[in-house]
């Protein structure tokens, strides 16, 4: 048997079928970053617009931010309701506190401050 005859040891194996891949990793179960980014955002919003609300309730006129404090009631309820949908993440738990805790405190200031100087110049 000559040389010529043998297979190229450098070639790849033509006839080799390939290898069966493993399956995917399935995806996490309670990974829910995007609802605690969501309450941290919101409740950031909500928290900000009392600040700004109880620090010129002096000199300011709101009969303009009716439309502006039923939005930021409705943030803060989507901030207490994705803050407590946080409580149930598996992944990221630090993250899912704080958007629990943004979310609670959304809520909270929504009910102190906003509800009853919001109630003055809501029609």
């Amino acid at each position: 048997m000559a040389d010529d005859d043998l297979p190229d040891s450098f070639e790849p194996g033509l006839r080799v079928p390939p290898r069966p891949q493993p399956p995917a990793p399935p995806v996490p179960k309670g990974d829910l970053r995007a609802a605690s980014i969501i309450a941290i955002v919101t409740g950031s919003i909500v928290i900000a617009w009392h600040i700004f609300l109880v620090s010129v309730s002096a000199i300011a006129d709101f009969d303009q931010f009716v439309w502006v404090q039923l939005g930021i009631w409705a943030l803060a309820l989507v901030s207490l309701v994705t803050g407590i949908l946080s409580l149930n993440a598996r992944m990221a738990r630090e993250l899912a506190a704080a958007g629990f805790i943004a979310g609670v405190a959304a809520a909270l200031l929504s009910l102190g401050i906003g509800f009853f100087s919001g109630a003055d110049f809501l029609p």
